[in-house]
């Protein structure tokens, strides 16, 4: 985010709960857990009192569910009912890059790009519309060894050369 002086490296777990619920609980630098599910969010952050609010007041956060749980769920009319897909398919790795089509999403979110082999994703990239970036490795991507402070385009470099 360009109001941190570096990227912020967090370490944690996604859970994908079906349809509507997907949880985020992150472990260092500090605990939290962010719960979607339906129309309504609940974070909860250790030392800090409980948070909900509506999926209506963040609506980047309602597409990134929509398209996790379309993306995971193997919903592809889902999906491409948010997103304009687009796949492209190596020999041994594949890009699958979503473009929201709403408008009013565009303002916050650029697009989703989500590198996998075979049937599982290693790697999402959330790319804003201001030029931010969240890049989640999953899975064994998890424990690479990253640059001091990590770059995108040294993010983008793993997630690109994921091999089965």
């Amino acid at each position: 985010m360009r109001l941190l002086k570096k990227p912020l490296l967090m370490r944690g777990e996604l859970d994908y709960g079906g349809a509507d619920k997907l949880g985020k609980r992150v472990e260092q630098p500090y605990r939290e857990t962010t719960m979607i599910a339906g129309a309504s969010v609940d974070v909860q952050r250790e030392g800090r009192t409980p948070r909900r609010f509506s999926l209506d007041r963040a609506p980047e956060l309602q597409a990134l569910l929509v398209g996790f749980s379309a993306l995971l769920g193997g919903d592809a009319v889902a999906l491409g009912k948010f997103y304009t897909v687009s796949l492209v398919d190596k020999a041994t790795n594949w890009t699958l890059t979503l473009t929201p089509r709403e408008p009013a999403l565009t303002k916050h979110l650029r697009e989703i790009v989500v590198d996998g082999t075979g049937n599982e994703s290693q790697c999402f990239s959330l790319h804003q519309a201001d030029g931010d970036a969240s890049v989640m490795l999953l899975g064994a991507l998890a424990a690479t060894k990253l640059a001091d402070p990590p770059t995108l385009p040294a993010l983008a470099e793993i997630c690109h050369r994921i091999a089965p």
